[in-house]
């Protein structure tokens, strides 16, 4: 039996408005939906980590690699966090989705702009695994 609750928890991090609010929106509207918390740099997703535990974690590869590591690390060694997967988001051209299985890197890549129906079907995928 599954003790967690129904709602599951995402924490996007994008410093492009468009994009933060466009996969904070598909993420809410998710069945049965995720409760959403975004942040604009990996500053404020840290300090979201103090009290919101996500069960996955979009993060914009658009930040400085030290800062990216500093966020994965961080949620990879908490408690609290450490059964988060990690999707990053990339400007690279990638075809779609990419599914990695690097110890402490992300979960998946996505591309902008993001495609929604791809950016569903990863997220189901990832926390499927």
């Amino acid at each position: 039996m599954n003790d967690r609750p129904s709602n599951r928890k995402a924490l996007v991090v994008d410093g492009d408005q468009e994009t933060l609010s466009l996969t904070a929106e598909a993420l809410h509207s998710f069945a049965p939906g995720f409760d959403v918390a975004t942040a604009n740099d990996p500053g404020q997703a840290i300090a979201w980590l103090e009290t919101f535990h996500p069960d996955i974690l979009l993060l914009s590869e658009a930040y400085a690699a030290s800062n990216h590591h500093m966020l994965a690390a961080r949620v990879r060694a908490d408690e609290h966090t450490k059964h988060c997967k990690i999707i990053m988001v990339s400007e690279a051209a990638l075809d779609g989705s990419k599914a990695t299985e690097r110890p402490g890197g992300p979960d998946a890549t996505l591309t902008k702009p993001l495609n929604l129906p791809l950016l569903l079907q990863t997220v189901r995928k990832v926390l499927e695994h």
